[in-house]
């Protein structure tokens, strides 16, 4: 009962610096504007626990989207794929697209993941923010990624993505198996020099992966730790990102993620939008992905 006491005091506090530093609004995102395109097709070296490549299925490979933005009012891009075994995805490969894209005027979000420094010099010219997925736990990288990296080298990328373009740190909550492990670190980290924005997404346990019957991480952790983004925080953007369990976890969660004084939630649940109602929140609409 004391946990519950004290958790509730955070949430209230966090919620007054929300209001401090954004007022009331809200921004609930439905990113139909923003095709989302894989640079590998399907393939990923890496077959991580988490994912094991399903996601990259949802996506439409490079090859074939001019014939998708002929059919769909598109305003931007969000470029991605599978990772390599030393854990980049190879964006730096598809240059000349990149240009075209800037060229006729769309805006580009690209996954990067841990790119060498004169690629991610050469690529980032032609992107307006990248999607960095943070990960400091050396025994979280190497049980999903199966790479041999170290938060150093997560640092690394990020600080040069950061001297080249806008960067929005991404952070998975519970990634390793449902365990919240490494996540507070990763935000003490940020607090020295504060994004403009930061998106937290939660672990799926995904049919077919390594983590299919794992629990999502438990409630009230995730809702201290997005307290604790938005304390040490106070004037960076928080949003929830699509990447998040469905049902009525998710249900709990949008709401959780209001009280803790997020920004923006991307295809929020029904229960987020009667709770925005509820705390007689501002709700805008945005059409693009969450950190565009």
């Amino acid at each position: 009962m004391c946990k519950r006491v004290k958790l509730d005091k955070k949430i209230k506090y966090a919620y007054s610096k929300k209001i401090e530093n954004f007022g009331k609004e809200v921004i609930f995102s439905y990113p139909n504007e923003t095709l989302a395109v894989s640079t590998t097709k399907n393939k990923c070296s890496l077959k991580c626990a988490h994912c094991n490549g399903h996601y990259l299925n949802n996506m439409v490979p490079i090859e074939e989207y001019e014939d998708k933005i002929k059919s769909r009012n598109i305003t931007s891009f969000l470029l991605s794929g599978g990772c390599s075994f030393e854990g980049d995805v190879p964006i730096n490969k598809h240059i000349d697209t990149l240009k075209v894209l800037k060229q006729n005027g769309f805006k580009i979000n690209a996954h990067l993941g841990l790119m060498e420094t004169k690629d991610i010099e050469s690529v980032c010219k032609y992107i307006d923010m990248v999607s960095f997925d943070l990960v400091f736990d050396k025994s979280t990288i190497e049980e999903v990624y199966k790479i041999n990296k170290s938060k150093e080298d997560y640092i690394k990328a990020y600080e040069t993505i950061k001297d080249n373009t806008k960067v929005a740190p991404h952070i998975c909550i519970g990634l390793k198996g449902g365990d919240i492990k490494g996540e507070h670190e990763i935000i003490d980290y940020l607090a020295k020099d504060p994004p403009e924005i930061i998106t937290f997404i939660v672990l799926i346990p995904t049919k077919n992966t390594e983590y299919e019957n794992v629990e999502p991480p438990n409630l009230e952790k995730v809702a201290d730790l997005l307290c604790e983004a938005r304390i040490k925080l106070p004037k960076t953007i928080i949003n929830l990102g699509c990447m998040r369990p469905r049902g009525n976890y998710r249900q709990e969660l949008d709401q959780i993620a209001l009280e803790c004084g997020i920004n923006k939630i991307v295809l929020p649940s029904r229960s987020a939008k009667n709770k925005a109602l509820e705390m007689n929140l501002i709700v805008k609409e945005s059409k693009e992905c969450c950190v565009l």
